[in-house]
């Protein structure tokens, strides 16, 4: 009984079954990345020129194919374009209709090294303002990259570079102490591998931020608050956390042991909110010891103690 239904099912798949095209090869079998070729597909025992569009695949990504025509029934031409950032080696080449027959190529065409193409900023954006000190650099990223070099100047011909560093793939973090309150940068990026270099990308520029305070939240907190800055003891970067229950002018004000005020860090108004400070005590040029640092606002005032050591 069982191998009675087997065979009944074998004979309606192949009554409803269409015709199976018989790929034999295809011209060419090779590319490399960053250009566009002519391509062939040859077959037998096709029908080809009974449908009315064909759609032509790479398996393994980075190769397209478009203007995919039937020129007769034994053979397909097509237009493909290869990335700059496919992926190197072997692609099967798939060929399927709108009666859902599929055929099929293992190892149809390879994709060759090629130099690394020009990459695509992403971030920072270009023109942007109120940027960290600390931003995250980003641009596309390319497999057959083997490492690419970033470039931060403060002139768009980078005669004066503040930051140049060899990386395998995007992001960078950019630490601090790197990049200036207030300052605008430039910035580009190239790729190498075992070719050679590529060229750099577009420059961009972007303004850091004037300020050292970021917002941590815009939520209400329930009361005003200065915490303990950390780390502590520093030299020189620390961070200062502090919480605004009304809208208020705020001051941040640095005193040494015998109660001089030293620096004024903040001094501007606020809402509602969470912040932080990021305070840089070489800067200032200040001196190893015991300071105090004070949140006034319109209706507190709170002091906390921190230690320098150089």
């Amino acid at each position: 009984m069982k191998n009675l239904i087997f065979i009944l099912l074998i004979l309606i798949l192949t009554i409803t079954a269409y015709p199976q095209s018989q790929l034999v090869n295809c011209i060419p079998d090779t590319g490399s990345q960053s250009f566009s070729y002519p391509f062939i597909l040859n077959g037998t025992g096709t029908e080809w020129t009974t449908s009315p569009y064909f759609v032509i695949y790479f398996w393994g990504g980075g190769v397209f194919a478009d203007s995919v025509r039937a020129i007769n029934d034994s053979v397909i031409l097509a237009w493909i374009d290869i990335y700059a950032n496919a992926d190197t080696g072997y692609k099967t080449v798939i060929l399927g209709d709108p009666y859902l027959n599929f055929d099929s190529i293992p190892q149809g065409f390879k994709v060759l090294l090629w130099f690394p193409a020009k990459p695509n900023l992403l971030y920072p954006f270009n023109n942007s303002q109120n940027i960290l000190q600390t931003p995250v650099m980003i641009w596309d990223s390319n497999k057959s990259v083997d490492n690419f070099r970033l470039m931060i100047a403060n002139d768009s011909l980078f005669n004066s570079v503040v930051f140049d560093t060899t990386v395998a793939q995007p992001p960078v973090n950019i630490r601090t102490g790197v990049l200036q309150l207030g300052q605008k940068y430039y910035w580009r990026v190239r790729g190498f591998n075992l070719l050679g270099n590529g060229p750099w990308s577009d420059i961009w520029n972007f303004r850091v931020r004037t300020t050292s305070i970021s917002i941590i939240s815009s939520k209400i907190p329930d009361a005003y608050d200065l915490l303990q800055n950390y780390p502590n003891p520093f030299n020189p970067y620390t961070t200062i956390d502090y919480n605004i229950k009304s809208n208020s002018n705020v001051k941040l004000v640095l005193y040494d042991i015998t109660g001089k005020q030293t620096a004024l860090l903040v001094n501007q108004f606020h809402n509602a909110g969470y912040y932080r400070y990021k305070f840089n005590s070489g800067k200032l040029n200040i001196s190893s010891g015991i300071y105090f640092y004070q949140m006034i606002t319109n209706d507190v005032i709170i002091t906390k103690r921190m230690v320098i050591l150089k």
